[in-house]
């Protein structure tokens, strides 16, 4: 098993090209959210709404429940069909966020037999039930993999500033989660009554919110289209690079960069179990009950653990490794 090591700590690396990163494309109607988001690699649309009307040859699910919206999550995710979902999509397009979060809450007061998220628990609310099944679901989408993006409409803040719409346990968790948030406002239509491309916004000001965790991102692209934005993204990620002296690696790299080897379950079991013999042999049995009874509940036992208590015997492994050099456990 790998404990993590502060001593032998994991090295950030930044990921060139967009596999992998997760962008909120927001702003009102008419602006280019969908039309430049299907414009990127290989699209893939979770259509909570109706946004593709106006577009041809999109391959979508037409979501109408949140068990169309959880079908199509495992589908793309799931260990078993993810390979080859990636040889067809690259990019999966969530359209848009407050409807797909209104699915979620009919699901939750559904389940719970309530009429409205408010009423659940006795008047106390299923508010937390609500955020844990909907973060559930996109968290898989997030880190899988796939050039993600979230569509959104416009809302205001009681001050008047603009902000992505929904309510802040839907939405919240996915700005926490975005590498590029950007405001999409319109530029009206030129002399001859045609539309002009809107600008995208990458910096927040007093009147809208907007963000890059990309130091060296343009605060602004004044022609917004799907190229546009891939150029933007690469381009600070090359200005990034060039300033600090780093060589930017493929999102494999990063991923394997920042993934922790687990054991399976069944040795991790084993090297709890003969750590805890070694524990009996030196007569520290007493120390041993009270570290099992901490991780995994009094009256409990390690060999009845279950696939469920993983993380809490990884913890146990480390206190009695701990607790070995202190006590001297061979």
């Amino acid at each position: 098993m790998q404990i993590l090591d502060i001593f032998n700590p994991q090295i950030s690396v930044v990921a060139h090209g967009l596999e992998g990163k997760v962008i909120l494309l927001y702003g009102g109607n008419s602006t280019g959210k969908t039309y430049q988001a299907v414009r990127m690699d290989k699209p893939y649309v979770l259509a909570c709404e109706s946004g593709l009307n106006g577009q041809n040859g999109i391959p979508f699910a037409n979501i109408k429940t949140w068990s169309d919206f959880v079908n199509v999550v495992g589908q793309l995710t799931n260990p078993a069909t993810v390979d080859k979902a990636k040889e067809l999509y690259s990019t999966i397009i969530i359209d848009e966020v407050y409807a797909s979060a209104q699915f979620c809450q009919t699901y939750i007061c559904n389940k719970y037999g309530v009429s409205s998220v408010d009423e659940g628990k006795g008047g106390y609310g299923l508010w937390k039930q609500y955020e844990t099944e909907y973060w559930k679901a996109v968290n898989m989408i997030v880190s899988s993999g796939y050039t993600v993006v979230f569509i959104a409409h416009v809302s205001e803040t009681k001050d008047g500033k603009i902000v992505p719409k929904g309510d802040k346990r839907s939405i919240t968790p996915i700005m926490d989660n975005c590498d590029i948030i950007a405001y999409l406002k319109s530029n009206g239509i030129d002399e001859n009554g045609d539309r002009i491309h809107s600008s995208a916004y990458f910096a927040e000001t007093d009147e809208y919110f907007a963000r890059s965790r990309f130091d060296y991102m343009v605060p602004y692209i004044e022609d917004f289209t799907c190229d546009n934005l891939r150029k933007a993204i690469q381009d600070a990620i090359e200005a990034q690079e060039e300033a600090e002296g780093f060589e930017s690696v493929s999102f494999e790299t990063q991923k394997k960069n920042n993934e922790i080897e687990r054991v399976p379950f069944d040795k991790l079991k084993e090297d709890v179990v003969a750590l805890g013999m070694n524990f009996c042999e030196a007569g520290h049995q007493e120390r041993l009950q009270e570290l099992i009874a901490d991780c995994l509940g009094e009256g409990n036992s390690v060999q009845e653990a279950t696939e469920r208590q993983y993380e809490s015997l990884e913890i146990l492994l480390a206190k009695l490794e701990e607790q070995k050099q202190k006590l001297g456990v061979a």
